[in-house]
């Protein structure tokens, strides 16, 4: 979901869970707002960090990065006309996806130079806005899986032949997913007013697990906790769900606010992050298992902040913003208001 209408404004309400933290895990320290990093820019969408590179890339009508020990920013690193998914694929390689022309992009990150592009439209009928949306790199079988948001369609690439080699279809409207490094991916996936993850075999190319997700209306956002096997997943109408991948059943529910389309999480700090563009807050989650969180802080941020990415090394979240103006049609969405972009930092105290 690339972004939603900003004009509800909505009371966040008191956490709830069905497990809960001792108090020393609870009252760990909290996070505030360190600086703001301008930037040029307009629409954006997913973010993610490469840790070995210590770079910080977003998908914004290509890239954008950000240096994450000098905090520089390049603009336009690489050019597309409108960038959903991005996947960092070792030794400095990342891949951003455009859903316009269907074709995904393999560059340098530190420099920007393309090494190659992937056409996807013979296998990719279906058009739109989100014909080419996340991506995820399934590591066992070393496949880039790109997500057709529009058809619930998946499509495997395969990174050496450089072209789509097969395609899974799992219904729905499909968004985030998530590789468990079994060979599973997990991917969120709505279905009118229900949603559901899914957990698909790549090698098998088949569907082999559902999780229904009760009451939760657009879910956006999945991030995954590889050490304690449990699944977070972020719906729009203000739910962090946590469900256990062993049992496959959801064991908590903790209201945030409304409008997430991202949820990130700090393994080493047990801590996950629900950015919500409604009540222009950021939710802080202190989890240790999956029936086992609280929210622990729910800090003032910007009205329409919805996504971001972690720096798992010094805690720091970034958080992608702007000002919003009407719609410029065909887009439904709010427009960027020129000269408003820029990096919210939140730093642990």
């Amino acid at each position: 979901m690339l972004m939603r209408q900003l004009l509800l404004i909505v009371s966040l309400t008191a956490a709830a869970t069905l497990g809960t933290l001792d108090c020393s895990a609870a009252a760990m320290g909290g996070y505030s707002i360190a600086r703001r990093i301008p930037a040029p820019g307009g629409a954006w969408d997913y973010a993610v960090v490469d840790q070995q590179a210590g770079r910080l890339y977003l998908a914004q009508g290509g890239v954008t990065a950000i240096d994450l020990k000098t905090s520089a920013v390049t603009s336009r690193l690489v050019t597309a006309h409108i960038s959903h998914g991005l996947a960092t694929l070792g030794d400095g390689v990342v891949a951003v996806d455009d859903s316009v022309t269907k074709v995904i992009t393999l560059f340098e990150g530190a420099t920007g130079k393309v090494l190659a592009t992937i056409p996807t439209a013979d296998a990719n009928p279906v058009s739109g806005m989100h014909a080419l949306d996340a991506l995820v790199l399934e590591p066992r079988t070393g496949f880039l899986v790109a997500v057709n948001g529009e058809s619930g369609l998946l499509l495997l690439v395969d990174l050496k032949a450089k072209r789509v080699v097969g395609t899974i279809a799992v219904g729905g409207h499909p968004e985030f997913a998530v590789a468990d490094g079994t060979g599973k991916l997990w991917i969120n996936i709505n279905h009118g007013e229900n949603s559901e993850v899914a957990a698909v075999n790549i090698a098998s190319r088949s569907i082999v697990k559902h999780v229904p997700l009760s009451g939760c209306k657009e879910a956006t956002g999945l991030a995954y906790d590889a050490t304690e096997k449990f699944f977070m997943s972020v719906c729009d109408n203000g739910f962090l769900k946590l469900f256990d991948e062993r049992t496959a059943r959801v064991a908590a529910s903790i209201s945030v606010g409304e409008g997430a389309d991202a949820v990130m999480y700090d393994p080493g700090r047990h801590r996950a992050f629900v950015a919500s563009a409604d009540s222009g807050t950021l939710s802080v989650v202190a989890i240790r298992s999956a029936s086992d969180a609280v929210l622990v802080q729910t800090l003032p941020t910007q009205k329409g902040t919805r996504l971001g990415a972690v720096d798992i090394e010094t805690g720091r979240v970034y958080l992608p913003t702007a000002k919003f103006g009407p719609p410029k049609p065909p887009s439904p969405y709010p427009s960027v208001v020129p000269g408003t972009f820029e990096f919210i930092v939140v730093v642990p105290d």
